[in-house]
């Protein structure tokens, strides 16, 4: 999606009720983003609603094992849901499914479904998904069961919802002690957007097979002690592939 796309549907009182496909693409999780720091009005888009035949499942009923927010130097993005592998995910709102992915070193087996007024869901580490691209979902019905794969320790569902391609934090309209939205409409602002700036502070390379500590500093303009005092290694430290490396940041991580 182009990001005057985005931008057409910021600063209406109301998002269109429609589900819309403008600029879909099926190829890429991040497809595009709007500019935030130019919302000047609130945004309000209606989740729950009997007339409209809008409803809200929660995902999974599990305890939430890291939230969303700083995780030392990198922003965590979703919620960490605990799930067994094989566990049943379904789907939050709604939707048509827009991406299913394999991202090895990330997400994993991931699945992204498209929503009222410019809502997306994103569901990680999945061991199977169990939708094709283009489905049409109702809220509750099966997207994939719960897995390890990509960049994880141990199953659980990642978890995000997006506006515009922006996430925000999830607990901004669920509750996720009890499973169930805070509200039947959901009302955005720049605020829920403003950790934006703090979050892409941090500049990370993604290892890849064939890197080193000193090819890394070259590429990026620094040295390779720099590399090792953000990121508390040694010269020595094996670098595995899939791991992020910080290169720069202005982030102080939350004790």
């Amino acid at each position: 999606m182009q990001e005057s796309n985005f931008q057409d549907n910021v600063d209406a009182l109301f998002v269109p009720d429609s589900i819309d496909t403008t600029g879909w693409c099926t190829s890429k999780i991040n497809a595009g983003h709007f500019d935030y720091k130019q919302m000047t009005d609130t945004v309000r888009i209606v989740l729950r609603d009997s007339v409209l035949g809008r409803s809200y499942c929660h995902p999974f009923n599990g305890y939430i094992t890291s939230p969303f927010g700083l995780r030392k130097f990198f922003w965590h993005y979703g919620m960490d849901v605990k799930v067994k592998k094989g566990d049943s995910i379904r789907c939050a709102f709604d939707g048509i499914v827009r991406v299913i992915q394999n991202d090895r070193y990330g997400y994993g087996k991931v699945v992204v479904v498209r929503h009222y007024g410019g809502l997306e869901t994103l569901y990680g580490h999945f061991s199977r998904a169990k939708v094709e691209v283009g489905q049409r979902l109702k809220a509750g019905e099966l997207v994939g069961l719960g897995g390890n794969t990509g960049r994880s320790t141990g199953s659980h569902l990642h978890f995000e919802i997006r506006y515009c391609g922006e996430p925000f934090d999830p607990r901004d309209i669920v509750d996720f002690d009890n499973f169930v939205l805070k509200s039947d409409t959901l009302v955005l602002t720049k605020a829920n957007f403003d950790y934006l700036a703090q979050a892409r502070s941090t500049i990370a390379h993604v290892i890849r097979r064939g890197d080193n500590l000193g090819s890394i500093a070259r590429r990026y303009g620094t040295t390779v002690r720099r590399l090792c005092a953000l990121n508390h290694i040694s010269g020595r430290t094996l670098l595995r592939v899939g791991r992020k490396l910080v290169i720069r940041t202005d982030l102080t991580a939350a004790p």
